[in-house]
């Protein structure tokens, strides 16, 4: 995994900035502009955690972090409530970018990743399995 530097830095700074205003915990940087496999149209993954749900959140805070940051492409999703599988991915490969609570965030990814773990043991040999009969024609 490595991530951009200058991005990394730039979007921290940008989330010291606008973030203490806003309900939000934490701030992620995930997906490929973090496992280094970018591609020239990838789009720059944010991920909240929130204090409480805020309407329309994701594009307020995508709009000050391109505007704090200059970084383009920012597509901002809040992954409180989101399916344990994506989370499972989040956590496999992120940076933190602001957090408020560090105890919470510690917390919260340790619970997280545990449940996101005992998903995937269950959930992938089901997709295997569903690819298979797919490539079979029996989907």
């Amino acid at each position: 995994m490595e991530a951009d530097a200058e991005l990394v830095e730039r979007l921290r700074a940008a989330c010291a900035e606008i973030l203490p205003g806003l309900p939000v915990r934490v701030a992620y940087l995930y997906g490929s502009r973090v496992t280094g496999r970018p591609r020239p149209d990838s789009d720059v993954d944010v991920g909240l955690l929130l204090d409480r749900p805020s309407a329309g959140i994701e594009s307020h805070v995508a709009d000050a972090l391109t505007a704090a940051s200059g970084v383009g492409g920012i597509e901002v999703t809040v992954l409180d409530g989101a399916p344990l599988r994506f989370l499972g991915r989040v956590l496999r490969g992120r940076v933190v970018l602001y957090s408020r609570d560090e105890p919470f965030r510690v917390e919260w990814e340790s619970v997280t990743g545990r449940m996101a773990d005992d998903v995937e043991i269950w959930a992938a040999p089901l997709d295997r399995e569903l690819v298979a009969r797919a490539a079979e024609g029996r989907g």
